[in-house]
């Protein structure tokens, strides 16, 4: 009888010869880029024929070419600075890039290096490198980027729109202020006898606090409407409260209603961009401030903002009211845009504050309260560290 060994060795000599030439095939095939290069200036010593749909290269162009030269120049700097990482001594490396294509415009590739070095000095041979072309990826991820800062941008301003009245009146009582300071040093110099240098010094003084204030409030307003990039950082939450509770002083006076800053100083910090969370909790406060209005012969209602920590790590910031709460048929509806319940509201900033609660990875919800009134909830992740 025959052994069967030395056939089934061969069988598998020709598994493999058959594995090598299908991924061979496949490499030659594949939309993605695979390459090789030197260690030193990353010259490409093989590109497979993808190199032409992603770059414009044919392969015999390619050969020979640094890899350095094709980068964009801040993509070059950046992967200079990191490049001790790549030339490690085993594992993957992934990072996205832009590349100068041959007709010199610029593609965005994602690529994935391994480090091949000899097995017994291990002194590095050459970089393995597989390479994609993520353009529309990066471009969408621009896109939504850009929607996003517009977003807040729209938001901001549709609550300065909502609290233009207030925010008149508030303007109105230092320049009021100032005109009457005016006014009475102007009579007292056209009194007999004349007022003395150290007689004007109080008004005087009252007049520059005044104006300083006036000059506040509109800083505080550009600030708040200005178009900025969106920076994420830690933030405490309880001073972020005491501010914009400061600033909605003026509407809870118009509307009889007390603030209150319930969130105590002890809780974690939280990772967010101050303004966009400023402009959801303004909203919020605001349209709790107008649910919960009284008559001034009444007992002011109260408004206040409370957070927690809960076990998973998500900090619950709710904004709570003793208004006349939320009717069964707009609990589903109030996160639509354009749907209001004020006669005068554009029915945006409910929407526009839940896109950005979801822009952090976090939600917004709103529900009645057991006693009466409304409280809508803020989840957000990224707690960092204890104050």
């Amino acid at each position: 009888m025959i052994p069967a060994t030395p056939q089934h060795g061969m069988s598998a000599l020709t598994d493999d010869a058959e594995r090598n030439r299908l991924l061979a095939e496949m490499a030659e095939q594949s939309t993605d880029m695979i390459s090789r290069h030197t260690p030193d200036e990353w010259r490409f010593i093989y590109a497979s024929p993808a190199v032409e749909m992603l770059l414009g290269y044919s392969v015999d162009e390619i050969i020979g070419r640094s890899a350095s030269e094709l980068y964009h120049p801040d993509d070059r700097d950046d992967f200079e600075r990191r490049r001790p990482t790549v030339v490690y001594q085993q594992g993957f490396y992934t990072h996205t890039y832009r590349f100068r294509r041959k007709d010199g415009a610029y593609t965005w590739l994602e690529s994935t290096s391994r480090s091949i070095r000899d097995p017994e000095s291990g002194e590095l041979r050459e970089i393995l490198v597989v390479s994609r072309d993520v353009s529309h990826r990066i471009e969408a991820d621009q896109r939504m980027q850009r929607y996003q800062e517009e977003l807040s941008r729209a938001a901001r301003l549709v609550a300065m729109g909502e609290m233009a009245s207030g925010l008149a009146h508030e303007l109105n009582q230092p320049l009021t202020a100032i005109t009457n300071y005016v006014r009475g040093i102007e009579r007292r110099i056209q009194a007999t006898p004349a007022p003395t240098l150290d007689e004007l010094v109080l008004p005087l003084e009252k007049i520059g606090k005044t104006s300083l204030r006036a000059g506040e409030i509109l800083h505080r307003m550009m600030d708040f409407t200005r178009k900025r990039e969106p920076t994420r950082s830690a933030l405490s939450l309880h001073p972020v409260i005491e501010d914009l509770i400061e600033f909605c002083a003026h509407i809870a006076k118009a509307h009889n209603v007390t603030l209150e800053n319930c969130v105590t100083r002890a809780l974690p910090q939280i990772t967010a961009d101050k303004i966009q969370l400023e402009q959801v909790l303004l909203n919020l406060l605001t349209n709790a401030i107008e649910a919960s209005h009284s008559n001034p012969d009444e007992p002011p209602r109260h408004v206040w903002v409370e957070a927690s920590l809960c076990s998973n790590e998500e900090v619950i910031i709710s904004v709570c009211d003793q208004g006349v709460g939320l009717g069964e048929s707009s609990v589903d509806k109030l996160f639509e845009q354009f749907y209001t319940t004020k006669p005068e509201g554009l029915g945006m900033g409910l929407g526009i504050s839940r896109s950005l609660v979801e822009a952090h990875g976090g939600s917004l919800s709103a529900e009645n309260q057991i006693h009466g009134g409304a409280a809508f909830r803020i989840r957000l992740p990224g707690v960092i560290s204890p104050n």
